[in-house]
């Protein structure tokens, strides 16, 4: 599985930080999220798919599949 934050559409509302704090990590010298991929990776799927469509501004994609499908 992997987690990833768009950095062009994150505008740093940090919702995904209040559902997943360990999986999300934000930079104030940027406005933005990133992810911590093994903290994300121990979180689940449900709590990332809750972070994902929490996110406003749809930043969040995750991919599951062995294609990279989410």
């Amino acid at each position: 599985m992997k987690v990833v934050v768009d950095p062009e559409r994150c505008r740093g509302h940090a919702r995904c930080l209040t559902i997943a704090p360990d999986a999300f990590e934000f930079l104030d010298d940027e406005d933005r999220t990133i992810v911590h991929d093994e903290a994300a990776a121990q979180a689940g799927i449900a709590t990332l798919r809750a972070a994902q469509v929490e996110c406003p501004e749809q930043a969040i994609t995750i991919e599951t599949g062995e294609d990279g499908s989410a």
